[in-house]
């Protein structure tokens, strides 16, 4: 038997100051430090169609466009803020999806649809219910005798 099989290799000490390969290590004057964090680039700025980004008011655009809905009943005012301010916005995130549909998901450009749409609808119904009030106003100024005879019909 050779000497390894009968002496064990955990039975023997290693001598460091003593190899067959001695490997020079660098002295330095300070601990080697790991090379600082990098970020991954921004969301949204891959190529290829990785890393899709919401449209920015697709959101703000759909909230709006459903509060100017019920909002019509206000005098028709805050419908009518509401409902521009929905439809410009949805407009100009669907002209921004449509100039590059890979850049965006297609959730927010729903989204933004959406919005303008219901911007649409709040700004005609405000307009019409505005309009109403102003014919009930002007027929009550100048036919005042028609407005009090229709109102005595509710008493």
């Amino acid at each position: 038997m050779s000497e390894e099989q009968e002496n064990p290799q955990e039975n023997n000490p290693i001598d460091l100051n003593k190899s067959e390969n001695p490997v020079e290590i660098p002295s330095t004057s300070g601990p080697v430090t790991p090379p600082p964090f990098q970020q991954p680039p921004p969301f949204g700025q891959f190529q290829g169609g990785m890393g899709q980004q919401n449209l920015p008011n697709s959101t703000i655009s759909l909230v709006l466009g459903i509060l100017a809905l019920p909002a019509c009943c206000f005098y028709g005012i805050f419908g009518l803020i509401f409902g521009i301010i929905a439809w410009v916005l949805g407009g100009g995130d669907v002209k921004k999806y449509q100039s590059n549909p890979g850049l965006y998901t297609e959730s927010s450009y729903k989204n933004a649809k959406a919005g303008k749409i219901c911007g649409m609808i709040a700004t005609i119904l405000s307009l019409l219910f505005i309009g109403f009030v102003i014919l009930i106003v002007v027929g009550a100024i100048t036919h005042p005798d028609a407005y009090d005879q229709f109102f005595k019909g509710f008493r």
